[in-house]
């Protein structure tokens, strides 16, 4: 969890600091990481780095709750079979919004690296819910490290949620 002394920064220096840890774990995988980069693109100490993270790990896991908190705004709360064609438009433009959100890569290496290295969890979600869920994060999984299967991936999910 993001130490205290990191939210209490002014916005620009946690956008920065933010801005660097992107730059890093876009381009490495966690388990090859440094915080010695990290600090110097982002232009602080490396004291400083331990005073807003507890550890690389952590550092990591506030990136990727960021930007996943930022490209999961507009989708809807609940996938149901009523809302199909929406919830596949917004899937549609989650991938897009990533892309231009400067989250692809980041994405990206999680689902190729850091996803095993972080090791995995029970999905915490009702059952009547976690149907729905497993299929768009597998669809999402699928487009992002293969964008040119968007189409073919949509209508396997479209076909799978109409049977749900």
């Amino acid at each position: 969890m993001v130490l205290a002394t990191f939210t209490n920064l002014p916005h620009d220096k946690q956008a920065r600091i933010r801005q660097a840890l992107f730059t890093e774990f876009e381009e490495y995988p966690l388990a090859e990481a440094q915080v010695a980069r990290i600090v110097k693109e982002a232009g602080i100490a490396r004291g400083a780095f331990y005073k807003y993270f507890a550890d690389l790990t952590d550092a990591y896991q506030y990136a990727f709750d960021f930007a996943l908190a930022e490209i999961h705004q507009k989708m809807p709360a609940k996938p149901t079979t009523e809302n199909i064609d929406f919830y596949l438009q917004r899937i549609t433009a989650f991938i897009t919004e990533t892309q231009q959100a400067g989250y692809r890569k980041f994405i990206k290496m999680y689902y190729l690296h850091n996803e095993n290295y972080l090791g995995s969890k029970a999905t915490q979600i009702d059952s009547d819910k976690w149907a729905f869920k497993v299929l768009y994060h597998q669809t999402v999984r699928d487009v992002v490290l293969d964008p040119a299967a968007l189409d073919v991936r949509l209508g396997q999910l479209k076909a799978a949620l109409q049977k749900l």
